[in-house]
């Protein structure tokens, strides 16, 4: 006669039953793994192909701005497919991730066009050729066709396709930068990131035709693009302001400089992303769920981040000297102050990003215009002069006090949507969507 297990296991095993804790662990499995092989990519660069800082600098700075512009050509269109694509046909919803695709492509294409000339003519970070700047574009593109590819997988139910997609990106990551270096190409970095972002766009592609048909209602380009545009600042909050640091650092203080503070805010980056793979997750199941899901899946994600996030960014941060120095005495020198600082950061970001979920779910457009403008505007105020005076620790404590009253706003906000009462509506069933993964 079997035994029950201890009362520890059978609460483990609710917890990952539960759909939206699945997923969110999904998402941030996702997440650690792209930063270690992150970490590793640029490690590998660092000390085997004996890549200097002046040019790591460069290429964290053209990975960045393909990855800006990525995130403003996405817009809204990720969280316009969680809302979409679970009740839409499987032609509608893929009909509305190659709209996706190609209206965001173009514009990419002409923001980095944009930001090419005024980079050749107006000297705008003068470190990157035509070819750099060709390569930011195709980064760009690439980023967005990856997102949108991870949106309409999670919309679904398939969090784990999202994670085999960043497999092939994470393997192609660590196997091409020697090749690449050993063939004495240009922008080594850039091109490098860009062919494994193609690789990963190409996996996706093959694991979407793996999705069976399932039926549902049509959707309307012009309902589409009105929910994208409802959410296309709440989405740029999550990822734009810091990555427009990195051009700010190789702005002030040279590439060298940029180096130092994208390593450390490569791996601050994945408490962040982790955080928000769980505000993600929240979003969906409060789409599915209706009003009634909002304050279990909001108490949910708040403890997804307090087990996960929270320790690992704490051991992060009091490690941060001795993680840095993998890289070389320098990093761990100019770069340790700044990812204890970014590290801390997350007792912020971690309610921000929740709470941006929570805005999205209903609807609530001005909140979301307001935390990227305010948070952007606080940067702008403070990183530049902090950053002339202190340097690259500066910008770091920048960051962290930009965050703080919008981090705690969030917090209340959050607090009071926990425990207040919801109507007692449910939302229909979602046609042909199986439980998210």
């Amino acid at each position: 006669m079997n035994r029950p297990g201890p009362a520890w296991r059978d609460q483990v095993r609710r917890h990952l039953a539960d759909a939206q804790h699945r997923t969110a662990y999904i998402l941030s499995l996702n997440n650690v793994l792209g930063a270690a092989t992150g970490f590793l990519f640029w490690l590998l660069f660092a000390r085997l192909a004996g890549l200097d800082s002046a040019a790591m600098g460069l290429g964290y700075a053209a990975v960045a701005l393909g990855t800006v512009i990525g995130v403003v050509a996405k817009g809204g269109m990720d969280t316009a497919m969680l809302e979409f694509v679970p009740h839409a046909s499987s032609g509608q919803g893929r009909r509305l991730l190659g709209l996706s695709v190609v209206v965001g492509a173009g514009v990419a294409l002409a923001l980095a066009a944009v930001l090419a000339m005024a980079g050749q003519f107006g000297g705008l970070l003068p470190g990157l050729s035509w070819s750099g700047w060709a390569l930011v574009a195709a980064i760009a593109i690439l980023m967005l066709v990856s997102w949108l590819q991870d949106a309409y997988f999670v919309a679904l139910g398939h969090a784990r396709y999202s994670l085999e997609r960043n497999l092939v990106l994470s393997t192609a990551r660590v196997l091409m930068p020697l090749p690449i270096v050993a063939l004495a190409l240009l922008n080594p970095v850039a091109l490098t990131w860009m062919v494994a972002l193609a690789a990963s766009a190409l996996a996706g592609l093959i694991r979407l035709r793996s999705i069976p048909s399932r039926s549902g209602r049509a959707v309307s380009n012009g309902a589409f693009l009105s929910s994208s545009m409802h959410n296309v600042s709440g989405a740029a909050a999550e990822f734009l302001p810091g990555l427009l640091l990195a051009p700010l650092v190789l702005a002030i203080d040279g590439p060298a400089a940029a180096a130092y503070f994208g390593i450390a805010w490569t791996a601050a980056s994945l408490f962040f992303q982790t955080s928000s793979a769980i505000g993600r997750s929240a979003l969906a199941q409060m789409i599915r769920t209706g009003p009634v899901g909002v304050r279990s899946a909001i108490r949910r994600a708040i403890l997804e981040n307090l087990l996960v996030v929270a320790p690992a960014a704490l051991i992060a941060g009091l490690l941060a000297p001795q993680l840095l120095s993998v890289f070389g005495r320098d990093y761990a020198q100019e770069g340790a102050a700044v990812l204890m600082l970014l590290c801390a950061s997350i007792v912020f970001v971690a309610p921000a990003s929740l709470y941006l979920a929570v805005l999205r779910s209903r609807g609530r457009s001005r909140a979301l215009h307001a935390f990227p403008a305010s948070l952007v505007a606080g940067l702008a105020i403070l990183a530049p002069p902090l950053g002339i005076r202190y340097g690259l620790t500066g910008v770091a404590v920048a960051w962290l006090v930009a965050n703080v009253p919008l981090g705690a706003y969030a917090a209340w906000r959050l607090h009071r949507s926990s425990w207040e009462v919801m109507p007692l509506a449910r939302a229909a069933p979602v046609a042909g969507s199986s439980d998210l993964e």
